[in-house]
């Protein structure tokens, strides 16, 4: 990294304040999660329900993100009457991580997903969300333990992997660290990938990318590869939740443009599931259009009542 990059990186995190947008209620902190060498320091958001408690809900945040990606949802959840809790995966901004992409496993992410529920004293009965490639990471947590859920949504997120496009990000984060995957995701986005050089990054491109300076490149390695490698559990799934009696919901975005939207209508056949598609809505439908999203997930979840 040239000391000109670095000085703008330095003052782009210093000055973007990720935690911007927390319900006035919701707890941020850390939580020491997990035993023996699985242990990790994660950072979460707990928002409480206001009112009678209906429900519990764990959020998983996708690649490159953060627990501040469900934010916008927190609030509209908590008046519905439910109890909403998101988390950094391990090496994601706020939470700790290690430096080498073995350390991110996919059963090791998966368990994280229990052991931060157990941190919290989360109990049973959870509704699991998982956000892209949190939707990838949430499957290996039902995996783990169906019976511990009791519903599952794929939001924004698809059965089987991204393709070989991923593979040139990751051959990019891995010659030039961050700085390359930027440049790489920028050019593919038809964005001016030197806006950062310049201090033209505002909005959400600003916080998508101090999130992505912010995470381990080890995570950001283990990410691609996990999104490339994705094999398709989906009829594995489905019989895990029915075993366990679980409901299930998919939904995406109508612009969705990250995994084909006819794969995840099939998903959502295949397993069962509940589906609905958020018109107005890209990748990330929650930051697009928050409340109708936490109508929609509202609805669902208190379906089992």
């Amino acid at each position: 990294m040239t000391d000109d990059l670095a000085r703008v990186v330095a003052e782009l995190i210093e000055t973007t304040d990720l935690d911007a947008g927390a319900p006035e209620r919701a707890t941020l902190g850390t939580i020491r999660a997990g035993v023996g060498a699985d242990a990790n320091d994660f950072a979460y958001a707990d928002m409480p329900a206001t009112g009678a408690e209906r429900g519990v809900a764990l959020l998983i945040p996708g690649f490159t993100s953060m627990r501040a990606t469900f934010y916008p949802l927190m609030q509209p959840l908590a008046d519905a009457g439910f109890r909403v809790v998101s988390f950094s995966q391990r090496g994601q901004t706020g939470s700790d991580g290690g430096d080498t992409p073995d350390e991110y496993a996919l059963n090791r992410l998966g368990a994280d997903v229990h052991a931060v529920a157990d941190a919290l004293g989360l109990g049973e009965g959870i509704h699991l969300l998982g956000h892209s490639f949190g939707g990838v990471v949430g499957i290996e947590a039902v995996l783990q333990r169906p019976e511990r859920f009791a519903t599952y949504t794929m939001w924004n997120s698809g059965p089987a992997s991204l393709g070989e496009g991923v593979l040139k990000g990751r051959e990019a984060l891995r010659t030039y660290g961050h700085r390359g995957l930027w440049l790489a995701d920028a050019t593919e986005a038809g964005m001016d990938p030197d806006m950062d050089l310049r201090g033209e990054l505002e909005g959400y491109t600003r916080v998508r990318y101090v999130r992505m300076v912010t995470t381990k490149t080890a995570q950001l390695d283990a990410g691609l590869t996990h999104l490339y490698e994705h094999r398709d559990r989906v009829d594995e799934l489905a019989a895990a939740l029915s075993a366990a009696g679980a409901r299930a919901l998919v939904s995406h975005g109508a612009n969705d443009d990250a995994w084909p939207i006819d794969s995840q209508r099939a998903m959502a056949e295949r397993l069962g599931a509940d589906y609905f598609v958020v018109a107005g809505a890209g990748h990330s439908a929650h930051v697009d259009r928050p409340l109708t999203c936490a109508g929609l997930l509202a609805t669902f979840w208190g379906a089992g009542d």
